[in-house]
């Protein structure tokens, strides 16, 4: 499963893997709503609780009084709020966009079972055997005055002999189903081919925004979603601005990943079959009882007698 949309070319030679604008909208309408809901705090809810004061007021003060004269407080503070929320979120979208058009994608070569990754601000590319390459999924925990919070990260190290280091690609992800699920992707693809594996991660754009207004409206026909439901999506959309988040992701699609030097083309070019390398003996044993195990009903972190929990 890509859960996160990091899959960008899926091909039978090669899988590219790294960052695509996928969440970019959802990025950008949470944004949004934190500048809009400041002010509706600050414009309409605030102002009313402080016009129910003129319940039992002792100088006769109406409610429209007391409304109006906390209004234009409420003004000052919106205005502010809204700008510095403002400025944050444009901070966030544009930086996140600009970093990932900086970075390259990781690529799989499945056919010369083969990784290749490029450091930061590097064009020396590092290519491990697949058989060598190591990674992990870590959690950590960390405890507030509320409960106890976990956080998961998913990474890779990879072994750059030539200047005597391990670099390392950490990503956080939202479940360790995320990270899992990505993985074992990863290892389907270059165990199997890509038939087997999640294709080609979708772009978010403003045809997006079309297909979830169609599916809203299809729930409710099946009477999957409520009128309540219905009326708060439309709700939460226009108080986002309705399409615009959704431009704002076809805008980052432009900014695709950076791409490859051609000194990996030679690299990624297709091999006649009988040139393919294949899996070593160990790594065809240790698939094979996994995937043993997976068919008898076990799961990813029962077989590695893991504590993490993957739902």
């Amino acid at each position: 499963m890509d859960l996160d949309g990091s899959f960008l070319e899926v091909n039978d030679t090669y899988l590219d893997v790294g960052s695509s604008n996928f969440n970019k909208a959802f990025q950008a309408r949470v944004m949004i709503a934190s500048g809009m809901l400041l002010l509706i705090v600050s414009l309409i809810v605030g102002p009313s609780i402080a016009g129910l004061m003129s319940i039992g007021d002792p100088y006769g003060r109406t409610f429209i009084y007391i409304f109006i004269e906390f209004f234009s407080t409420g003004v000052v503070i919106g205005a502010w709020g809204a700008a510095g929320a403002a400025v944050l979120g444009l901070y966030v979208v544009i930086s996140s966009t600009l970093t990932k058009s900086r970075t390259r994608p990781i690529r799989f070569n499945r056919q010369r079972r083969e990784v290749c990754f490029f450091p930061h601000n590097s064009d020396e590319p590092v290519i491990q055997p697949w058989e060598e390459l190591v990674s992990w999924l870590s959690v950590s925990t960390g405890s507030t005055g509320v409960g106890t919070m976990s956080t998961y990260t998913f990474g890779m190290a990879f072994d750059d002999p030539k200047a005597d280091k391990v670099h390392f690609v950490n990503r956080g992800v939202a479940t360790p189903i995320h990270g899992l699920g990505t993985w074992e992707a990863i290892r389907i693809y270059m165990e199997k081919g890509p038939q087997y594996c999640p294709g080609k991660a979708p772009y978010e754009g403003r045809h997006t925004f079309d297909q979830e207004r169609a599916d809203m409206h299809e729930e409710y026909r099946h009477n999957e979603r409520s009128v309540p439901g219905v009326g708060w999506w439309y709700f939460s959309h226009a108080i986002t601005w309705w399409r615009f988040p959704y431009w704002v992701a076809e805008w980052d699609h432009g900014f695709s990943m950076k791409s490859l030097p051609d000194s990996v083309s030679d690299w990624s070019r297709p091999l006649p079959p009988e040139q393919w390398v294949k899996p070593s003996a160990e790594l065809n044993i240790q698939s094979a009882r996994i995937e043993q195990a997976f068919t008898q009903g076990k799961g990813f972190s029962a077989y590695f007698e893991t504590r993490i929990n993957p739902e």
